[in-house]
């Protein structure tokens, strides 16, 4: 420049060149605190750089797998999914046919024996009209009918008896096969017992995979 005592030189700053794409521009050779260090000391920090990011990174993915007891629900909830899809084809009509088997056994146990009214005496104001010997013979008479209406009511009381009990053993053979057909689809469904029971609990656990729409 003109007009001052001395000169200026003025020179560009010379960066070195760029590395090519996807290239680290600060290569070791180029870091300024290490810039006195020797290559083999260079080569011993860059790879025990990388085994610590190896081992920081399989760190971090065990800390974010799922745990063992995530995993094991998962895994039952994936058997009882399956085992659902499994029993979907027959499962609605078995259950249904055990419930109605369950509801006709009920029906027969309700069921009461119809007895009939026994005759009904004398009024006493008119037994105190009749003489002496009219009262003997009404009185005798009720006594009679009173027999007969006993007989009877035993005789119909046995045949109702034996009805009942070949209603109420042919509702319980048709619960067990009920319970059999649903034992054999899945054994656990069915509690055995006098009589059979369906087992809750194994509803409620498969109802993950909407069991209840199946009923």
């Amino acid at each position: 420049m003109t007009g001052l005592s001395g000169s200026v030189e003025l020179r560009a700053v010379q960066l070195p060149p760029l590395p090519p794409f996807g290239g680290n521009p600060l290569t070791i050779s180029n870091v300024p605190w290490q810039s006195g260090a020797s290559p083999t000391v260079h080569v011993i920090c860059r790879f025990r750089l990388l085994a610590l990011l190896v081992v920081v990174c399989l760190a971090g993915c065990r800390s974010q797998g799922p745990s063992l007891q995530e995993r094991q629900r998962l895994a039952e909830q994936q058997r009882l999914t399956a085992l659902c899809e499994r029993l979907q084809p027959r499962l609605p009509a078995l259950l249904r046919r055990f419930a109605a088997a369950q509801q006709a056994l009920a029906d027969v146990r309700e069921r009461r024996f119809p007895a009939t009214a026994p005759p009904e005496p004398l009024d006493p104001d008119e037994q105190r009209r009749l003489t002496i010997y009219d009262q003997q013979t009404e009185q005798d008479l009720y006594e009679q009918a009173v027999a007969v209406w006993e007989r009877k009511e035993a005789e119909r009381r046995d045949v109702w008896q034996a009805d009942q009990r070949r209603r109420e053993n042919a509702a319980t053979e048709s619960l067990k096969v009920a319970a059999a057909a649903l034992q054999q689809l899945h054994p656990e469904l069915v509690q055995l017992g006098e009589p059979p029971r369906l087992n809750e609990t194994e509803l409620v656990r498969l109802r993950v995979c909407r069991l209840e729409q199946l009923q």
